[in-house]
């Protein structure tokens, strides 16, 4: 007869799902926040567009693929003020560009030029910039900060047999349920609209132009490369030309809905699969109740979310961050592709730009190949 005090496989492995489900909320979050108060975003189309991208994701490509606002474009826009018209029209023009490149094989041409040590230099970069993104969310909140961070801490070190993240989600749904003030049941109305000529040239100068090239790297060659390290076999479905596919529509869906525009980042990726995701089960529980908050609590949605403690998100975000900066380890023998992988890394980190660490990156690299070829003539 089982011990009625021991749980069950099936409850620890929805405990472990239901860890790694929350484990990219650190960067989902703080930038849903920002679009929603400084762009106007509709709060109920933001997140019902958000949770339906991660549960078609996660049931075609079966694992739990990490829906994330793009990164560059936000801050954009978030930073300039820009209307969320603009914004959205710019998730559509990104959403062609990239169901055009994946269909017409582009996607899978330009990223046989990126080698390992390029990867691996934007995933240490990435990792470097979550960091520092993190520690400014743990000041805002430092005493909450510590004691999520020994919870993890204990729980990675010590108890290992429960997921990381359950004593954290229970300490911060405590404190948000304490912070949350109002509460108003229903969605915010969505507004479908294609958007005009002008909204379309400005959102492809401000923000498609300064995104695209990050998409490729991160979000589109370094999510495909990461996705093979943790899921090996599982992850079959992820292609150069299956990731900028997936995103293109979504995207485009979104944008007409009134959503951010959105992608699928290795960083994410890390964060689900560490906190406990082994499959898209993970993908299915976020995505859900993605889904629920913008339908039934849409109108109270920017409270609720906003009640959740910055020092937690901060410690998720620098976990993440650092996990993530660990895949350089297969390369750490190779030093040429140490080297560029750090050039990558540290210009990028440095000027705050990705774009520019992995071109420079990819210069070294050509340049040592170059080299090479010249002396064995």
């Amino acid at each position: 007869m089982r011990d009625s005090g021991i749980p069950s496989d099936n409850f620890r492995k929805l405990a472990w799902d239901i860890s790694g489900a929350f484990g990219d909320i650190g960067v989902l979050l703080p930038i849903a926040i920002a679009l929603i108060v400084k762009n106007g975003f509709n709060p109920t189309a933001l997140f019902l567009m958000a949770g339906l991208f991660y549960i078609i994701s996660a049931y075609y490509f079966r694992i739990t693929m990490p829906v994330q606002p793009l990164k560059a474009m936000s801050a954009i826009a978030i930073a300039s003020g820009l209307n969320f018209e603009v914004i959205n029209a710019a998730g559509i023009a990104m959403g062609i560009i990239l169901i055009l490149i994946s269909l017409t094989g582009l996607s899978v041409k330009l990223g046989s030029f990126f080698p390992v040590s390029v990867i691996r230099g934007i995933q240490l970069g990435l990792g470097m910039m979550l960091v520092r993104s993190a520690s400014g969310l743990i000041r805002a909140d430092i005493l909450i900060a510590v004691v999520a961070g020994l919870l993890l801490m204990a729980n990675i070190v010590l108890i290992r047999k429960i997921p990381p993240l359950i004593p954290i989600l229970i300490l911060g749904a405590v404190f948000s349920i304490k912070g949350l003030t109002s509460l108003a049941i229903g969605p915010v109305a969505l507004s479908p609209a294609l958007p005009d000529a002008d909204s379309l040239w400005r959102g492809f100068t401000l923000l498609v132009l300064p995104q695209i090239a990050l998409t490729f790297g991160n979000a589109i060659v370094a999510t495909e490369a990461t996705g093979k390290l943790l899921y090996g076999q599982k992850a079959e479905r992820l292609s150069l030309q299956s990731v900028p596919l997936s995103m293109g529509f979504a995207n485009i869906t979104s944008g007409f809905f009134g959503g951010a525009p959105m992608c699928h980042g290795c960083g994410g990726l890390t964060a689900h699969s560490k906190f406990g995701a082994t499959s898209e089960r993970s993908g299915y529980i976020i995505g859900g109740l993605l889904i629920v908050l913008a339908l039934l609590f849409g109108r109270s949605a920017l409270s609720i979310i906003s009640a959740f403690p910055l020092g937690i998100l901060g410690v998720l975000l620098c976990y993440v961050g650092i996990q993530h900066s660990l895949f350089i380890r297969d390369i750490i023998a190779d030093k040429k592709a140490v080297f560029v992988a750090l050039t990558v890394a540290v210009s990028g980190f440095l000027t705050n730009n990705l774009t520019a660490g992995f071109v420079l990156g990819l210069g070294v690299h050509y340049s040592f190949s170059m080299m090479k070829n010249t002396l064995r003539v």
